[in-house]
């Protein structure tokens, strides 16, 4: 690899909407600024528009667990994957999801190419993680609790954050999207933004809840959109049909998933949400009340961001569980005071383009590919 010339096989199980998706994209765009020649690989989904227009190479191949039921799916699936290493004469394989990063990793190690393993979560099958990181030349960690999660199964890892791009993610102003959801301009937003599924998706049932306690109470002009799809989606949208009917009163939008989430960060008051989201929404100048899978943080300002960033904002690690009752006073206490939100806001986004910034974040990970590739020379 030659003036930073990485040729890079980026693997995913596909190219659906979400956190890990985006931060590849990311990754993708900021390679490519340095000279660097990313490709993907993996199954179809919705962001394949938003990598082919980054100009990315694609070779989709359905990495997914359903896909290998027989053997012979996998040692075709391991021989597509060796024909495109050598047809882009890959310099390294960064995997992020399994099984795609554990099929990528068998057949990179055929090859002698060195694997560079992301893992951004603590959702790994433990069989999966650790046959990947038995494979890979480096594994990393997106956060400090991930770290230390794999610090106790005997995986070393380095320390990278997932980067933010700040040419994606700025303040931008709302109107026409408010105007199509019919939402006053007086109005109290709040915005949630997901994976409808599991622990998210709970999270979002006590939000609803909250944010219908407040709306019969002290904020009649509050509203609540939801970014977001999952196999939850049906049973969410379903409690909030019946909670309008219920009030007589349309206040709870269900955006499903949306690849322009920016537009809808710009909407809200404050953002509620953990992880690559809260990072997203405090570089376009949103407050955020970060809420994630392991449960409640709180309000991220200026005296918590050590803290906030320990806990990965309540996704890796939190204060406490998540309850109705928390979520309801910590939304009804910043809200009380929306100029105390904007500059929250103001002073999120300049802590977090300080300190995620997808440049300095690639800069990193080119360090990374050149230590593992010298390594197997």
């Amino acid at each position: 690899m030659r003036n930073n010339a990485y040729r890079v096989l980026m693997v995913l199980d596909s190219l659906a909407v979400g956190g890990t998706e985006t931060h590849v994209l990311s990754l993708v765009k900021g390679l490519q600024a340095l000279g660097g020649k990313p490709v993907f690989c993996g199954a179809g989904g919705l962001m394949y528009n938003s990598f082919a227009q980054a100009a990315c190479p694609i070779h989709t191949v359905d990495l997914t667990a359903g896909a290998f039921l027989l053997d012979s799916s996998l040692q075709q699936a391991i021989r597509t994957l060796k024909q495109i290493m050598r047809y882009r004469k890959i310099d390294v394989v960064h995997v992020h999801q399994t099984p795609s990063g554990m099929y990528a990793a068998m057949a990179a190690q055929e090859l002698g190419i060195p694997v560079v393993f992301t893992v951004h979560g603590a959702y790994y099958p433990e069989e999966q993680l650790i046959r990947t990181a038995q494979n890979s030349d480096a594994v990393i960690s997106v956060s400090k609790p991930v770290q230390r999660d794999l610090h106790t199964r005997g995986i070393t890892s380095l320390l990278v954050p997932n980067g933010v791009d700040p040419e994606a993610f700025y303040p931008l102003p709302s109107h026409e999207l408010r105007k199509s959801l019919q939402i006053p301009d007086d109005a109290n937003i709040i915005v949630y933004a997901s994976r409808l599924a599991w622990d998210k998706a709970i999270v979002c049932t006590l939000l609803i809840l909250a944010a219908e306690r407040l709306r019969s109470t002290e904020l009649p002009n509050l509203h609540l959109v939801v970014v977001g799809d999952g196999i939850q989606f049906s049973e969410i949208n379903e409690m909030v049909h019946t909670i309008h009917h219920h009030t007589g009163q349309t206040f709870i939008h269900m955006a499903g998933t949306q690849t322009k989430i920016r537009e809808y960060y710009a909407l809200g008051d404050i953002v509620v949400g953990t992880g690559r989201v809260a990072l997203e929404a405090m570089a376009c100048g949103k407050p955020v009340l970060a809420i994630g899978n392991h449960g409640f943080f709180g309000l991220v300002e200026p005296s918590v961001y050590g803290q906030a960033w320990d806990y990965y904002f309540g996704d890796h690690d939190s204060e406490c569980k998540a309850t109705e009752e928390a979520v309801t006073e910590a939304l009804k206490k910043a809200l009380a005071d929306r100029d105390a939100l904007k500059a929250i806001g103001a002073q999120g986004r300049s802590w977090t383009l300080k300190h995620f910034d997808i440049h300095k974040i690639v800069r990193r990970m080119g360090e990374i590919y050149t230590s593992v590739q010298a390594r197997t020379q």
